[in-house]
């Protein structure tokens, strides 16, 4: 199949697709997932650390954004991911 086959309804679905951006944000991809990398250079205690550090911008800040629900919804990924962190340990 090539490009020049598919039809308006497909064009339509891959229009509508918007990004994911709490889970996965398009700028944050890449060979390595950005997050992934972090993890890696700072080592436990210091990944746990920057998790905190998240936590605790995307909670202050979300007050003065016009999208509070997305901040909130960050913060609570990164709870969860720090979350997963302690428990794997």
């Amino acid at each position: 199949m090539s490009i020049d086959d598919i039809t308006k309804e497909e064009w339509d679905k891959v229009r509508d697709i918007k990004p994911d951006m709490v889970n996965k944000p398009v700028h944050y991809q890449g060979i390595v997932e950005c997050i992934t990398l972090i993890k890696d250079r700072l080592g436990s205690k210091g990944y746990a650390a920057y998790l905190e550090g998240n936590i605790w911008k995307y909670l202050y800040r979300h007050k003065d954004k016009e999208e509070n629900i997305q901040d909130l919804k960050k913060c609570q990924w990164y709870l969860n991911e720090l979350i997963k962190h302690y428990e794997e340990l």
